[in-house]
């Protein structure tokens, strides 16, 4: 008798024409997700998510390893779980289309809202962890923060942007939350 392993389905949102999209594809343990914007010039950015290994309590960008993705409020969104270490993540991921920008363009925007639980120990012991999301891009989309979240552009041989919770508040569960945006 042989048993095979199915790999965990890939999950894409994107707007009505295609030029925002975010993908996220099964990595071995976790999923990886890339948001790729297409200017009306043709032009192609990516940011891909940096992510760790299973021995890293705190990777480069939270380990999920359980998503859907459903309506929630006529919005399609992809939610996703995952743990490292004693720590456990959440993410709720939309493809919003917003206003106009100051160009008269109409905006699209990836909003991310990040979450992790950590053990009260944890929390107690590294009340500084290294949390966050990670992304290593040429060109990185244009960012907004949201809430508690700061956005830190790293140089260097592992450069990319990160953006981290405000970890002043301490507790168990840290949040963040971003917008990478698209002129559509």
């Amino acid at each position: 008798m042989s048993s095979s392993i199915s790999t965990p389905p890939a999950h894409q949102l994107q707007t009505e024409n295609g030029s925002l999209q975010i993908r996220f594809e099964w990595q071995q343990d976790r999923y990886a997700h890339v948001v790729r914007w297409q200017s009306e010039s043709g032009e192609v950015i990516e940011a891909c998510s940096v992510e760790g290994s299973s021995d890293q309590d705190w990777p480069a960008s939270p380990a999920l390893q359980q998503l859907s993705t459903e309506t929630i409020e006529g919005v399609p969104t992809i939610l996703g779980v995952g743990c490292a270490g004693s720590s456990h993540f959440s993410v709720s991921v939309q493809v919003l289309e917003k206003g106009d920008a100051d160009d008269g363009k109409a905006l699209s925007v990836v909003r991310f809202d990040w979450a992790v639980r950590m053990s009260a120990s944890d929390a107690k012991e590294h009340p500084n962890a290294d949390l966050g999301t990670k992304y290593t891009s040429e060109k990185m989309l244009a960012s907004a923060v949201r809430g508690q979240t700061q956005s830190v552009r790293q140089s260097g041989a592992d450069g990319g942007t990160r953006f981290v919770p405000d970890q002043s508040a301490g507790g168990r569960t840290r949040q963040w939350s971003y917008d990478l945006l698209g002129a559509t």
